[in-house]
Formats: structure tokens, C-alpha cells, sequence
């Protein structure tokens, strides 16, 4: 018996936080009010007209209706928990977070702020207000699964930390992707200032017309080939650049006409740019969700998930059910 929930042990851990979730749920809602009622021996939920419905019965139904989305809170905890190790820096990171989510929360529901997060972390599989630290450090690891799977599927997903700076439409997009004479001039200004060896920082600083990245030399961050948020045009031809190299003219119907440098498009090099912009010496380790921040958070939403499945393969995750696993992958939004 041992050796089974041994080898079975992540399984063993989602049946027994499922349940423990859905026993909670159905005393939470029903305390007090069928106090020692039974049917054919189970304990009775609730009663509509004549009939009955026992916790089996609500059991069968919850997980029919919610119980992929609980059982997927559930692995994500799990595969979390198990994979990496709580350091003292992520209790510390956590506590400090957590006074921090305790104060917007304050400010915005200030006569019932705690009941608010507690009832949040409950839909999530956690105990409560209580366990929002234990929360935050499994958000920490989650980070850390993700951007280790980010480096080792570095080449496959065509990472790059891009620059880039836009000359906008004059009258809006003529459709032709031909410029106005207005627009050609202020390009021309731009191709320029790079013939005089002026660096991409200074150019985007003097000549981008983005002010949400002008200031900053027209750094956008780490992107990827599954990024959705930004211009296809755009993407493309950032994604199309070597390491170092500025695009020519990307004409966006969207915007009007980016030049697109590419900043870093190997682990290495992408860890020495975070360095050097966060002015980080080099006897201080970083760990990978440092350096792959902007990625995990701004632009591939689909890493996560990825990740999480494939470090649960190497844990040896089995399914008693082929049927849910298959709705959890469907849910990750993972292919076969």
C-alpha cells in the first residue's frame, strides 16, 4: 500500500485537496441548517420540494460543474509545492507582498477587506485569509517553474528582449503602407541620426513618437513567439533580427512605422542585459524569474501552463482517469 501512494503520490494529493475543497464547501454552506438529516444513509445538502439531495449526489454535480477548474488549482499547488524549495528570501518577499495586498485591499473594501481575500484564496484551494503568504510563495514558484522552462525552451520559442521606436501615421493609415511627406521627413531624421553612430537609446529618446517608451530609450522587454499582445507586423520583425541588429522600416496598418532592435535573443546575453540595466554586481545571483519578469508577466500567457505540465511529467504525475487528464490538458490548453 505504501509503494502505491508512493508512486501515486501526486494523484493521491489532488483526490485528497479536491475532496478536502468540497467537503469545506458543502459544510460552509450548509451548517446549521439540516443539522443530522440522512437519505438511503448519506448526510442530506439540501432539500427542493420532496426530494433530497445527498453530498454524493452535490459531490457528482460540483465536479461537473467546476471540478476541472478546482482540480487545476489544485495541481498547479501541488506541482508548485513539490518542485521547488521555500528559501527564507521568498517568506521574507511574501510577508513583505502580503502587507502590501492587505493595504490595497483595505483601501478598497475597507468594512470587510479580510472576508474578501478570505473567500479569494478559498476558491483557490488555500484555507483562507491565513494563507496568503503560503500563497504568494506558491506564486513565487510558479515564476520559477516558468522562466526555467522559458530557458530551456529558449531557441524553440524565439525569445528576445527588444527595443524599438515608431514614427506614427500624420493623417491615419492611407492603406498603402507608403508614407506622406511628413512622415518620410521624420523618418529620414531618424536614419540620420543612426548614420552619425548615434546608439538606439538616444535615437528612441530624441525621435520615438511612443512616450509610454520614449523616456527609456524605447525598451519594450523580453517577448516571444506566442506573444498575442503586440502587432503581428511588429512582432514578426523583431522576432526576424540577430542579436544586436536594428530592423529596417516595419510598417504597422495598426500604428504607423517602427525600427526594432534587438537587445538579446540568447540566455546569456538576456542575463547580462538585466544585469547591466538594474546596475547588479556580478557576485549576486539572479535567479531566472528575474531575468524572464517581463515575459511571464506582460506578454506569454500560455508558459505557465506549459510549464507546470511538463516539470509534473518529470515528477511522475499519473491519472487513475485517462478522461481527467485529458480535460486538465484541455484546460492548460495543452496539445498532444
Amino acid at each position: 500500500m505504501s509503494s502505491f501512494i508512493k508512486k501515486n503520490w501526486f494523484i493521491s494529493l489532488l483526490v485528497v485537496i479536491f475532496a478536502a475543497v468540497s467537503i469545506y464547501y458543502i459544510y460552509d454552506t450548509n451548517k446549521g441548517k439540516l443539522k443530522g438529516k440522512t437519505s438511503n444513509g448519506e448526510d442530506v445538502v439540501y432539500t427542493v420540494g420532496d426530494k433530497d439531495v445527498t453530498a454524493s449526489a452535490f459531490y457528482d454535480a460540483m465536479f461537473e460543474n467546476a471540478g476541472t477548474s478546482v482540480l487545476y488549482q489544485s495541481f498547479v499547488k501541488a506541482v508548485s509545492e513539490q518542485s521547488i524549495e521555500t528559501t527564507d528570501e521568498m517568506r521574507q518577499n511574501a510577508a513583505s507582498q502580503a502587507s502590501s495586498v492587505v493595504s490595497n485591499y483595505q483601501s478598497s473594501y475597507p468594512s470587510n477587506y479580510r472576508d474578501m481575500l478570505d473567500s479569494q484564496l478559498k476558491a483557490l484551494g488555500y484555507k483562507g485569509y491565513e494563507d496568503l503568504e503560503t500563497y504568494l510563495i506558491d506564486y513565487f514558484k510558479q515564476n520559477q517553474i516558468t522562466a526555467e522552462y522559458a530557458e530551456a525552451h529558449f531557441d524553440e520559442l524565439k525569445i528576445r528582449n527588444i527595443s524599438y521606436l515608431l514614427i506614427k501615421f500624420e493623417n491615419g493609415d492611407s492603406g498603402e503602407g507608403t508614407p506622406t511627406a511628413d512622415e518620410k521627413a521624420r523618418m529620414d531624421a531618424v536614419d540620420a541620426a543612426f548614420a552619425e553612430g548615434k546608439t538606439f537609446e538616444e535615437v528612441a529618446k530624441e525621435f520615438s513618437e511612443d512616450s509610454s517608451t520614449s523616456e527609456n530609450g524605447g525598451v519594450l522587454g523580453t517577448v516571444d513567439a506566442n506573444t498575442t499582445t503586440l502587432d503581428t507586423d511588429f512582432l514578426n520583425g523583431a522576432l526576424a533580427l540577430e542579436e544586436g541588429e536594428i530592423s529596417d522600416w516595419i510598417y504597422s496598418s495598426n500604428f504607423g512605422y517602427f525600427r526594432v532592435q534587438n537587445n538579446a535573443s540568447t540566455p546569456e546575453k538576456l542575463l547580462a542585459l538585466y544585469r547591466e540595466q538594474n546596475a547588479i554586481p556580478e557576485d549576486t545571483e539572479i535567479t531566472a524569474a528575474e531575468v524572464y519578469t517581463s515575459l511571464l508577466g506582460d506578454y506569454d500567457t500560455t508558459l505557465a501552463n506549459k510549464a507546470l505540465y511538463e516539470k509534473a511529467q518529470t515528477l511522475g504525475v499519473t491519472f487513475a482517469n485517462s478522461d481527467d487528464e485529458a480535460k486538465l490538458k484541455e484546460y492548460l490548453g495543452i496539445e498532444e
